[in-house]
């Protein structure tokens, strides 16, 4: 009853106001003297050039206090000529795949990137040169594999699950020269926290930092030895300290031998492997882009390239995730409302739009809808809304045949319980003609708006993703990308992003031509970071980097994934399986093994775990695997006694609220509350299948009973005859009159079954206490916050866990 209340109490809260909304600081204003007043481009790529270029880097904050003729050579963003500057930028770019530029490259470096972040910077100039080669539409770039560095799997070194060494050698210099910036309690927190005082989560996080078979690559060496980060008092003596605690705990883990018994490839780790190309999106209109690449800090980087740049402050309870992604537990990342306004601007110069994220929700209870991606002002007020409500996505869009909410919104149908807690690529799209539409992983949800035109738009919100400015819509889960277009992206455009993937990944080949007697044959495969904690590998193909085709029939069984010198124990998708070819098969071009994939758990960190494959079979090598075995379990014979207590399925809630109250099912307000969390409700009276969920779900229904009651005035009068609604809650609820309130609602919701009624004594208590909280308004409350408190007491009561079970 307690935890009902409490409950109870915050939806009343929420519901009765909220923050504004925060405004960070303006971008700085561009330098008008860079407006250009020479000769007149030659030719349409000069003037491309200029347009989605040189206008981008010739601000002195960029490139223009160097790179002007007469300073530092090569004159690219010089100001007399722009033909002159097409022709110094020509050596420094490659348009067939920018991101290869040289020009990017220095900037990636480290070259006079204006950002806190040189990916960023890279990041954003590789934009502009795609805009400016027209590429973004392009098929996808093929990868061209090379031959790796030819390593075998050898005895290697895995931190114990224990934290024990760690804590013993490590742990004492984390703590007493770290804690004050890498601890969640510190005054200014920085991630990773290292330096904890729990000395599990301070373990956790630094298992990536530490390199056992190299301690030297530590990073927590390298950041004191090389980049002189915060040393505590001579770098290279505090730097010495940490090599020497790594190293003790590097003599102490036992080295992992390989079983002799493996028949192993050839081993890599994802440095040896093939960056995979980011190449192939659609990205045409795209006016706003998010690839969460930066790893650390606080803020996440619009790389559009279309200015503004509207990059997001990150507030709250936030993680990043290494393969590029931003994990959000609570609070929000938020744009500046003046770097936002450009969504309005280009958006209503259209009339179309696309919203396109990657996402990961944390589970599928959340609802509101809970805000992934919102533009908005507030819960009541918006441009648009990606959202979630339990197992849909919700697309709020304010237009013509609209509210200012956005009402009513288009939502993936209930029973195809499209949105998982699995990463997934979502879209909407609007345009005048087709409406509004919804896909899911590259495919048509099938629901649709009807045509309408986008209108009425408050250029003065902010684009932020996780919550509303309010703070009453938070959602849950991890943002892998965003992309927002000023163009609705057609069926096959969807499809195409869908196809190209997300975040950061490798082509690892694995040698194999030892085992097959045909060098320079290898088994790739695609491999990602799929979280903090794992690895995603997928779609392995056989391949010849010579061209050359299999001199003898091949059979290949039961390929097992091994990591740091030992075959996983979980996650092996491809051992059950067996490939075979003809003699002859030509390897020139990739030849696929499986579509399958797996996620197995990180262990020393993406700088240090090696990986190599073993098998059962491959050519004349086999291995005879023995079968697990497990543990013979133990079943008893189950007690055939059902539970004496069971939960009411939502229909007799439903009649039951309704009856007790007065209230119509039929009242709109009511009827459509249900129908958004029937599937929420209980649907059957086991009492094993109760949720936390169906508990809120009840309290919602109970809200909208009691607020449909409270503000009929017959229904107010009958309950409440003594209770002066037109008074302040300091009157007409003070302790003398309190009771005009308490006993009305226990008299008529309390006793519905005399065995299992509430307490008086104890409930009388709770409410008494849920009134003093809500009456605390400094002096500011008036009648109308009599009805609200009155609301909150009803349904604290009708709510209850009574109403639940039976």
């Amino acid at each position: 009853m307690r935890i009902l209340l409490l409950a109870v109490l915050s939806l009343v809260l929420v519901g009765c106001g909220g923050a504004e909304v925060e405004q960070n600081p303006p971008p700085p204003v561009q330098d008008n003297s860079n407006n250009y007043a020479g000769p007149a481009p030659q030719t349409a790529d000069v003037q491309q050039f200029k347009l989605n270029l040189w206008d981008n880097l010739v601000a002195d904050n960029r490139c223009g206090s160097c790179h002007q003729q007469g300073n530092t050579a090569p004159f690219f963003v010089r100001r007399d000529d722009i033909n002159l500057a097409y022709s110094a930028v020509l050596p420094l770019v490659n348009l067939a795949d920018p991101a290869q530029s040289l020009m990017v490259q220095k900037v990636a470096g480290g070259h006079n990137c204006w950002l806190s972040s040189n990916t960023a910077c890279a990041d954003t100039i590789t934009q502009w040169l795609r805009n400016w080669g027209d590429t973004t539409g392009a098929e996808q770039a093929a990868v061209t594999l090379v031959a790796p560095v030819i390593r075998d799997p050898g005895a290697s070194k895995a931190l114990p699950e224990s934290s024990a060494l760690f804590g013993a050698e490590v742990y004492p210099l984390l703590r007493q020269y770290c804690a004050s910036c890498h601890a969640p309690d510190a005054a200014v927190a920085q991630a990773p926290f290292f330096a904890a005082s729990d000395l599990d989560v301070a373990y956790q996080a630094s298992r990536n930092l530490i390199n056992l078979d190299r301690p030297e690559l530590s990073r927590l060496v390298a950041r004191l030895a090389g980049e002189f980060h915060n040393c505590w008092s001579d770098c290279s003596n505090d730097a010495a300290a940490m090599l020497a605690a790594v190293t003790a705990i590097s003599d102490a883990v036992p080295v992992t031998e390989l079983d002799p018994q493996l028949i192993p490839s050839k081993a890599l780790r994802l440095e040896d492997g093939v960056v995979a190309s980011s190449g192939g999106r659609y990205e045409s209109n795209q006016i706003a882009f998010y690839q969460f690449k930066e790893g650390e800090g606080n803020q996440a980087f619009d790389t559009s390239g279309v200015e503004p740049a509207a990059n997001l402050t990150l507030q709250g309870d936030f993680a990043w995730l290494t393969g590029w992604g931003l994990q959000i537990n609570s609070g929000r990342a938020q744009a500046s409302t003046q770097s936002s306004a450009k969504l309005a601007t280009l958006i209503g110069a259209t009339g179309e739009m696309t919203i396109e994220a990657w996402v990961i929700p944390a589970n599928v209870v959340q609802e509101g809808p809970a805000a992934i991606v919102s533009y908005a002002g507030s819960a009541i007020s918006r441009n648009f809304t990606l959202g979630q409500s339990q197992y849909n996505y919700d697309f709020l869009l304010r237009n013509a045949s609209s509210d200012f909410a956005g009402m009513p919104a288009l939502s993936t149908a209930d029973a195809d319980e499209l949105l998982q807690a699995s990463l997934q690529h979502v879209v909407l799209t609007q345009d005048p003609v087709n409406g509004q539409r919804i896909y899911v992983n590259g495919e048509d949800s099938g629901v649709q708006s009807q045509g309408t035109a986008i209108s009425n738009w408050d250029n003065s919100f902010a684009l932020m993703l996780g919550n509303e400015a309010d703070g009453s819509r938070q959602w849950q889960g991890s943002v892998r990308l965003l992309a927002i277009h000023n163009r609705a992206l057609t069926p096959a455009q969807v499809a195409q992003n869908f196809s190209i993937g997300v975040g950061q990944k490798f082509y690892l080949p694995f040698a194999i031509g030892h085992l097959i007697d045909l060098p320079q044959s290898y088994i790739v495969f695609e491999v990602a970071q799929f979280d903090n904690y794992s690895y995603l590998f997928s779609q392995p193909y056989l391949i010849n980097l010579d061209g050359a085709a299999l001199p003898a029939d091949l059979t290949i069984s039961e390929m097992a994934l091994a990591i740091n010198g030992r075959e996983i124990s979980a996650g092996q998708a491809w051992i059950s399986q067996a490939f075979s070819f003809a003699s002859g098969t030509n390897l020139t071009e990739p030849v696929q093994l499986s579509a399958l994939g797996t996620v197995i758990a990180t262990e020393a960190g993406a700088a240090t775990d090696e990986f190599f494959l073993s098998f059962g079979q491959i050519g004349q090598y086999s291995n005879v695997r023995s079968q697990p075995v497990f543990p013979v379990q133990q079943v008893s014979q189950a007690n055939s006694n059902s539970s004496d207590i069971g939960i009411r399925p939502f229909a007799a809630i439903h009649a039951s609220m309704s009856q007790l109250t007065g209230v119509s099912q039929a009242t709109p307000a009511v009827a459509n509350i249900y129908q958004t969390i029937s599937r929420q409700l209980p649907a059957t009276s086991n009492i094993e299948t109760f949720i936390s969920a169906q508990q809120m779900a009840i309290t919602q229904l109970g809200i909208a009973y009691c607020n449909a009651a409270i503000n009929d005035s017959v229904l107010r009068s009958e309950w409440f005859p003594a209770l002066n609604f037109n008074a302040s809650p300091a009157e007409a609820l003070s302790p003398a009159n309190r009771d005009d309130l308490i006993s009305p609602l226990l008299a008529r919701f309390a006793p519905l079954q005399p065995a299992t009624s509430l307490d008086e004594t104890d409930a009388r208590a709770e409410l008494n206490n849920l009134l003093d909280r809500l009456s605390q308004c400094n002096g500011a409350c008036d009648s109308q916050r009599t009805q609200t408190i009155a609301k909150a007491a009803c349904t604290a009561v009708l709510a209850s866990a009574q109403m639940l079970v039976y």
